[in-house]
């Protein structure tokens, strides 16, 4: 390849992504980060195999530039993302948030107005983060595409990329759609299982989380058909039956962040429709309700309060 294809984060979502990326393109794949994160990028392991990329921080080590980078940090850390890329890439690198949610394709599209900013998410990886130690056997399946029509070559360029890789991945011709439906998926799970403990397998077996659920996902279609996102009834279903598709024990994110002790990403999912629903106008008793509920649950265990 005559450039790099690059990701920045290693976590539930990027672990299992750089490691198939790894095992494809080689030298030609690279993990960016900034010098203060190095020594954590040491001695990794991905399924009981080293994992040993190479991995860079300053300009003047590349010896191509950078063709594409897949960011897979938390939305909080994004920030610090930006100021990494503005010293790796130029105008040319096409950029892939997949994070929850629309707040990263937003930054991103402000931050760096001359690049392709591709729209995407990743579903469904059950990666175990043990210190240095990464384990999964499902990698997720991510979906990309963009609501620019000029940058839908690179949508699908940039799915092709994982194909070879051997990536689960999808170009969504509707992203802006599919995004908003996993946000809504985000939403309506996170919380509630952040708050409860209850995983995946267990909802079946709960009537009471499966109303909450629904109550969460009409106020949310509320909220985005103020901003021109049409949400069905079927898009709502589609979720409740995803929730009851699950067999065995399966964690959100957030239940993970809350059992480890760590920042979540409340303020972007739930957070950030109560924002825009108060901006517009709009009720969402039962997404406030979760949404301070989680605030305050995370502000203790991490004694801001």
């Amino acid at each position: 390849m005559n450039k790099y294809v690059t990701l920045i984060g290693l976590g539930a979502v990027g672990a299992p992504l750089a490691n198939l990326l790894y095992h494809t393109y080689k030298n030609d794949f690279a993990l960016l980060s900034s010098e203060d994160f190095l020594p954590t990028l040491k001695n990794l392991y991905i399924n009981g195999v080293a994992f040993e990329p190479n991995i860079y921080c300053r300009r003047e080590q590349l010896k191509k530039k950078i063709g594409i980078v897949f960011i897979c940090v938390k939305n909080y850390q994004i920030e610090a993302v930006s100021c990494l890329l503005k010293e790796l890439i130029d105008d040319e690198t096409v950029i892939v948030p997949l994070q929850n949610g629309v707040y990263s394709f937003e930054f991103f599209l402000s931050k760096f107005p001359n690049n392709v900013i591709l729209e995407g998410f990743a579903q469904g990886p059950n990666t175990i983060v043990t210190e240095n130690i990464y384990t999964y056997q499902k990698p997720g399946s991510f979906h990309i595409g963009s609501s620019t029509v000029a940058w839908k070559v690179s949508a699908k360029n940039a799915v092709d990329v994982m194909k070879e890789a051997k990536v689960d991945s999808y170009y969504e011709e509707d992203i802006q759609h599919q995004v908003w439906k996993k946000l809504m998926l985000n939403v309506a799970g996170n919380a509630i299982t952040a708050l409860t403990g209850i995983d995946y397998c267990l909802f079946a077996k709960s009537n009471d989380t499966q109303e909450l659920c629904r109550n969460v996902m009409e106020e949310f279609s509320l909220v985005a058909g103020a901003v021109g996102i049409s949400i069905t009834n079927k898009d709502i279903d589609d979720i409740i039956n995803y929730f009851l598709s699950f067999k065995v024990s399966k964690k959100t994110s957030m239940l993970e962040d809350v059992t480890h002790l760590r920042q979540t990403e409340n303020d972007f999912i739930a957070g950030y429709i109560s924002k825009l629903a108060q901006k517009n106008g709009i009720k969402v008793p039962h997404i406030d309700t979760l949404y301070y509920l989680m605030k305050i649950k995370e502000n203790v265990y991490l004694k801001k309060i």
